[in-house]
């Protein structure tokens, strides 16, 4: 048998073994952030605008989602999140009810790689009707 062909083949071998090895001890998923805005609509002689009273977002590092509060309405701004794993749904949710400029974090563990659904609005008081829900999607 040549030499050359023995250490072609070897060769490749090698760069086989460690490209199955580098490619085994990559993270199993990156995650995805995600964000949305609530808006209400402010009307003038002429038009409507949309104006921006909260924020949601989630970021997949820490597996945790924010409600924040963008505007001195009243409101407070709500952040839901929901997901399935296990057989079940679970629901939780962020709540920034203390005025404008101020948030709320939630963190729970998700399992990586499942998609969480949420949704964001602003409410008058803890039982009022969610007004403006925007959903947005994130994976843990």
């Amino acid at each position: 048998m040549n030499v050359k062909g023995i250490a072609a083949k070897a060769f490749t071998s090698t760069a086989i073994a460690v490209t199955a090895v580098a490619l085994g001890s990559a993270p199993a998923s990156a995650g995805t952030n995600g964000s949305e805005y609530t808006r209400a609509q402010s009307c003038g002689a002429i038009s409507c605008t949309a104006i921006p009273v909260g924020k949601g977002t989630f970021t997949a590092n820490g597996d945790k989602w924010e409600a924040c509060d963008l505007s001195a309405d009243g409101d407070r701004v709500i952040v839901e999140a929901r997901w399935v794993s296990g057989g079940a749904t679970h629901i939780y949710s962020a709540t920034a009810a203390s005025g404008e400029g101020t948030c709320a974090t939630y963190s729970k563990d998700i399992p990586e790689g499942v998609t969480v659904n949420l949704k964001v609005w602003h409410q008058d008081g803890a039982n009022g009707t969610p007004k403006d829900v925007n959903g947005f999607k994130g994976v843990a």
